[in-house]
C-alpha cells in the first residue's frame, strides 16, 4: 500500500519535529529542503504542512489537504487553491490566550502611560501623570471567535461591560451582554469605548472601519487591533487620533508589514505599535504541530478534519 505523503513546509525545532515520531505508520514525513522552492518537491504530496502559493500550486497534483500552521488564511485565497479539491485547515483555537494578554497590554499601556513612563526611567525623571479607569466602560468586540472569546473572558475580570459583533449569526455566551450583526455596526460602535478589533480580513472586512464608524464611537474612545490591520482604514484612525476623537490605538497588527518608516504612525504619541507579535508563546509551535498530529490521524482514518476553512468564507 502505498504511503501517505506529507511535506513539512519548513524545518522545525528538534523537539518539536521528535513529535513526528507520533504520526500513523501508513505516512511518510518529508521536509522541504532550506532554501529550496515549494515546487520542486510538491508534485507527489498529498499533505502540506505549510503555505502553498500560485506557483508551487501549478505542480501540486497530488495534493488533497494543506494545513496553514497560524490561524490567518488570507494567502491561500487565490482562485487556483479555492477553487481547487484541496482542504485547508488552520491554527484557530490555538491563539486566544496569548493575543488576549497582548491585548490588555496594549490597552493598559495607553491607558497607564506606561510608555512615557518609560521615556521618564531613561533621564531618572520622576513625574506622576494622569491615568484613565476601565472599570465600568464598555468594551466592543469586533469578532466573536476564539480570541473574540477568550478577551471577552478576560474582560469581565476588569469589570468591561461586554458587547460584540460578528458577521455569523451565532449563540451569545454569557460572558457577552448583546450581540450585534455586522448589519448594526453603528449601532454597535456607538456603545464602544474600547474597541477590539478580532475578525479576519475578507471582502467584506476590507477596511471595514473607516471614518464614520471611528465618528460613531465616543469621545475619547480607545481601538485595539490584534487581528489583522486591513481591516482598519489607516488614514481615518489617524485623523480620529489626530483630532482627539479617539484617545489613543494599540496596534499589534497595520495595513502594511512591516509598518513602513514613512508611516505617520509611528510619530504618534498616543499610538503603540508592535510587530504583529500577539500570537507569540512559547507554547504556539508544539500546540500547532499537535493540531496538525491529530488531524493526520483522523485524515488516515477517513474521519473528518477539525479546524476546516471554508475557503468561499475565507475563514
Amino acid at each position: 500500500m502505498d504511503k501517505f505523503k506529507v511535506l513539512i513546509g519548513s524545518r522545525q525545532a528538534p523537539d518539536i519535529e521528535a513529535m513526528l515520531s507520533e504520526v500513523p505508520d501508513s505516512v511518510e514525513v518529508r521536509f522541504l529542503p532550506h532554501g529550496e522552492p515549494l515546487r520542486e518537491h510538491i508534485a507527489d504530496i498529498e499533505i502540506l504542512f505549510g503555505h502553498i502559493g500560485e506557483e508551487a500550486m501549478q505542480a501540486a497534483t497530488a495534493l488533497r489537504w494543506a494545513h496553514q500552521p497560524h490561524a490567518g488564511v488570507e494567502g491561500f485565497m487565490y482562485d487556483a487553491f479555492k477553487d481547487s479539491d484541496v482542504r485547508l485547515t488552520n491554527c484557530r483555537g490555538l491563539y486566544g490566550r496569548q493575543i488576549a494578554e497582548h491585548a490588555f497590554a496594549l490597552l493598559l499601556s495607553l491607558t497607564r502611560q506606561i510608555p512615557t513612563q518609560l521615556e521618564f526611567m531613561k533621564t531618572k525623571h520622576w513625574e506622576r501623570l494622569p491615568c484613565i479607569e476601565l472599570a465600568g466602560m464598555t468594551m466592543g468586540i469586533l469578532g466573536l471567535g476564539g480570541i473574540g472569546k477568550a478577551i471577552a473572558t478576560r474582560a469581565r475580570a476588569f469589570e468591561f461591560e461586554v458587547i460584540a459583533a460578528d458577521v455569523e449569526p451565532i449563540d451569545k455566551p454569557d460572558t457577552v451582554s448583546e450581540l450585534f450583526s455586522l448589519n448594526a455596526l453603528m449601532d454597535f460602535l456607538a456603545k464602544a469605548h474600547i474597541l477590539v478589533v478580532c475578525c479576519p480580513i475578507t471582502p467584506e472586512t476590507h477596511k471595514l472601519l473607516s471614518h464614520a464608524q471611528f465618528n460613531q464611537m465616543p469621545d475619547a474612545s480607545y481601538v485595539v487591533n490584534i487581528s489583522r490591520g486591513k481591516v482598519i482604514d489607516e488614514d481615518a484612525l489617524l485623523a480620529a487620533i489626530r483630532s482627539g476623537k479617539l484617545a489613543g490605538a494599540g496596534l499589534d497588527v497595520t495595513y502594511t508589514e512591516p509598518c513602513p518608516p514613512e508611516s505617520p504612525l509611528w510619530e504618534q504619541p498616543n499610538v503603540i505599535l508592535t510587530s504583529h507579535s500577539a500570537g507569540a508563546s512559547q507554547h504556539i509551535r508544539r500546540r500547532a504541530m499537535q493540531l496538525f498530529i491529530d488531524n493526520l490521524h483522523r485524515y488516515v482514518a477517513g474521519e473528518p478534519l477539525v479546524n476546516l476553512v471554508d475557503k468561499q468564507k475565507g475563514y
